[in-house]
């Protein structure tokens, strides 16, 4: 076999074998970067880890390193099939190059460059795509300068927008995105059960309405309206509550006493005369609408209020906290 013959078999492998490694490394990049732990990723880049640090920028913009990877990939297998194909043509089999090549490539990439570096980044995704994170780097510098990232992007989000679909940047997490990410963390332990178990039920805090955490007016402690101040601080002693509702003639609620404006004033007032309006919520109101209303108005307690406008519980900022943080010790509310 003439040199000149052997060197091309050999510097058309070595091409063969530089890009079934950088397919292998895209393919792999691509699977990894989709299973890596955005929690932890957050936590290194907050610590000042170079590698985080540039990984998160990548991940920022999400749609050109996803046409980084599409690009690497295509470009190393399209090298392949033809340095696969020249070396048919250089043995002299340049009427079945076409097939052969499609018969050999097809099935080892699969394998080699495909299945094998997916399952291995899965596994290892914490580590490889920390460590190639220069390659991602390097590769999208230079697709940025060439202009094939950004006309690959642009061509993705403009089929999009023919579509229909939401092409706004970031990845808008629903409740389902969210809990995924809780299960990531709690997986990885980067969460205690305890802190997982809150962000489960902050996730779900949207879906609880007001008639669901009230207590019924019929079992609150309340006292009437016309209530002496003798008889409340009795009624006190018994439940020690920092505020309580007052009750109209009509049963619906007519103010709320901060007990302690009834314990610094003359001895002659009457709780009547100390109570404020009551902030009133209806009762299909989400707790996050709720909470939200309660701060506005600087108030602890407020009136749940049913469709037609009867008073049938009340709630408190401790009824809500507690969807959040599980039940807490009984005190003076």
């Amino acid at each position: 076999m003439p040199a000149s013959l052997t060197s091309t078999y050999v510097a058309w492998s070595i091409v063969i074998a530089v890009c079934v490694a950088l397919d292998a490394v895209y393919c792999g990049l691509e699977s990894g970067v989709y299973r890596l732990n955005k929690i932890r990723l957050d936590l290194h880049a907050d610590r000042g880890r170079p590698a985080a640090v540039a990984l998160q920028k990548l991940m920022g913009d999400f749609n050109h390193l996803l046409a980084v990877l599409l690009i690497g990939t295509n470009l190393a297998r399209f090298t392949i099939t033809f340095a696969v194909s020249a070396l048919f043509v250089t043995a002299g089999l340049g009427d079945k190059a076409e097939w052969l090549t499609l018969a050999i490539v097809t099935p080892a990439l699969f394998v080699v460059s495909d299945s094998v570096p997916k399952g291995v980044f899965q596994r290892l995704a914490e580590t490889l795509v920390y460590r190639l994170v220069w390659m991602l780097r390097a590769t999208s510098a230079v697709l940025r300068l060439c202009g094939l990232a950004p006309l690959v992007k642009g061509f993705s989000l403009g089929l999009l927008r023919l579509l229909g679909a939401d092409t706004r940047g970031g990845i808008a997490l629903g409740h389902r995105g969210i809990e995924s990410i809780v299960a990531e963390g709690r997986a990885s332990g980067l969460l205690t059960d305890y802190q997982s178990a809150m962000a489960d039920r902050a996730v779900r805090l949207a879906d609880v309405r007001l008639r669901d955490v009230m207590v019924p007016l019929a079992q609150a402690v309340a006292a009437q309206r016309n209530i002496s101040r003798d008889g409340l601080l009795s009624l006190i002693q018994r439940h020690p509550h920092s505020r309580l509702p007052l009750l109209g003639a009509d049963g619906q609620v007519a103010g709320v006493l901060d007990v302690f404006e009834l314990l610094i004033a003359d001895d002659n007032a009457r709780p009547a005369d100390l109570m404020t309006p009551p902030l009133v919520l209806p009762q299909h109101h989400s707790l996050p609408q709720a909470l939200l209303a309660i701060q506005r108005a600087r108030a602890v307690l407020a009136v749940v209020a049913s469709e037609t406008g009867q008073h049938v519980g009340i709630v408190t900022v401790k009824d809500i906290a507690e969807q959040i943080v599980g039940d807490l010790a009984d005190r003076d509310e």
